[in-house]
């Protein structure tokens, strides 16, 4: 046994990148009868998708987990691969977008189990490989020959992927202490998320992820008491407030000042949640606004909720990037940069606000289209109307308005503004 095996090992969570194939095995029966059949050191594939986040395929379904919180037990080994040609932005995207949009989707053993023979048909349930080998082909990249029936050993073999090195490290003893009483919290999230998806497939069995959830709903207003009943008694609306709990510090620079956790912590939770937003934009506005346009076209309870979820979700994630900024800034680690206000009305502005609200947006182009002039209310199109700025910045949208008196009377009641 050589030393590196001596001791569990974790992954070094700040040498692996968004994208990057995290290969690893376990002591389990199941994970010998794996390696053995397919003569590799692993058993098991995922996506990096967020510092510290992969998303993989279980027996509890395609979830996401925390990298960090993932113990090697001794003899076990784990790799690291990332593309050899390196991903264009969208191709990163596309490979991120596919994983989070297979989140729930029901693990098959039988796919799994048929990964080294040929001539069956994919389903759309998935297994570990498949996930991570599907993703990649949607971004046009082919990991292995066959995307639907892979096994790990094909991965790891890839000549598509290269190795990242010195990706582990051992735990040592007061570490192992530690990280074996922490519960790994996405678990809840896990479990929430199946809740909800075991109450909706007794709508349809056809339902596999949480957007096939969309689609049904869309065309079957009928079940929407109950998918509303399912979305509560699943605690799917309240995990946000379990994870600001838990992480408080997070949200506030005064808290993360006096929290005990190390500056070196601290400076990696602060650079890395910076740079996954600098990579993808924040997935909770996407969502909001696809929510947003679902309700206008198919009003449903279960829509609005969401809606009022992703908002939540929206704001909550703001505080934490402003308080990182804040915390690198104070440090000279990062230079300080005003915000970006867009003039009403401009392209600029309409596509900030699609982002955010679609329906907004289109409210506010249809009621300029019908005075026959940009320079109206963008609430009510009266003439004459001023642009305002929010003073406080909102977590989404331009921030800026082209309002008549009325309208900033109205308005200004629960938002301060000031002229733009």
């Amino acid at each position: 046994m050589s030393k590196s095996e001596l001791r569990p090992r974790v992954f070094v969570v700040g040498l692996i990148q968004p994208g990057d194939v995290v290969l690893t095995t376990t002591p389990e029966p199941m994970s010998q009868t794996i390696r053995k059949f397919t003569g590799a050191d692993i058993s098991h594939a995922m996506i990096c998708v967020a510092t510290s986040s992969v998303i993989d395929s279980t027996g509890d379904g395609v979830h996401a987990r925390n990298l960090g919180r993932i113990i090697l037990e001794l003899g076990c080994a784990g790799h690291v691969l990332r593309p050899v040609k390196p991903l264009s932005i969208d191709q990163l995207r596309s490979v991120l977008s596919f994983a989070r949009a297979s989140v729930g989707t029901r693990y098959t053993m039988t796919g799994a189990a048929k990964s080294v023979l040929a001539g069956f048909v994919a389903g759309r349930r998935q297994f570990c490989s498949r996930l991570v080998a599907q993703a990649y082909h949607e971004a046009g990249v082919n990991l292995v020959s066959d995307a639907d029936f892979c096994h790990p050993g094909e991965l790891l073999k890839s000549t598509a992927l290269v190795e990242v090195p010195n990706v582990l490290r051992n735990l040592s003893p007061e570490e192992e202490a530690d990280w074996r009483e922490n519960i790994d919290n996405v678990q809840a999230m896990r479990d929430s998320t199946n809740a909800l998806l075991q109450e909706a497939r007794k709508l349809s069995p056809e339902i596999e992820s949480l957007n096939d959830i969309d689609a049904y709903l869309a065309e079957h207003p009928e079940g929407d008491d109950q998918l509303v009943q399912a979305l509560r008694s699943s605690r799917y609306l309240e995990l946000w407030r379990d994870e600001f709990e838990r992480n408080s510090w997070q949200y506030h620079i005064a808290m993360m000042e006096g929290h005990n956790c190390s500056e070196e912590r601290k400076q990696r939770y602060c650079e890395g949640l910076l740079a996954d937003e600098e990579l993808c934009q924040n997935r909770f506005i996407l969502n909001h606004a696809g929510y947003v346009t679902l309700n206008t076209l198919h009003p449903r309870q279960y829509f609005a909720l969401m809606v009022e979820l992703y908002d939540i979700l929206t704001q909550f994630h703001a505080r934490r990037i402003e308080a990182a900024t804040a915390w690198l800034e104070r440090r000279g680690l990062l230079e300080t940069t005003l915000p970006e206000l867009l003039r009403p009305h401009t392209p600029e502005w309409f596509a900030s606000l699609r982002t955010w609200n679609p329906k907004q947006a289109a409210m506010t182009e249809a009621a300029i289209q019908a005075a026959e002039s940009s320079d109206v209310c963008s609430v009510c199109a009266d003439d004459p109307a001023r642009d305002y700025a929010l003073v406080s910045m909102p977590a989404a949208g331009p921030g800026t308005l082209r309002l008549c008196d009325d309208c900033f009377r109205i308005r200004s009641l629960d938002e301060l503004m000031r002229p733009f």
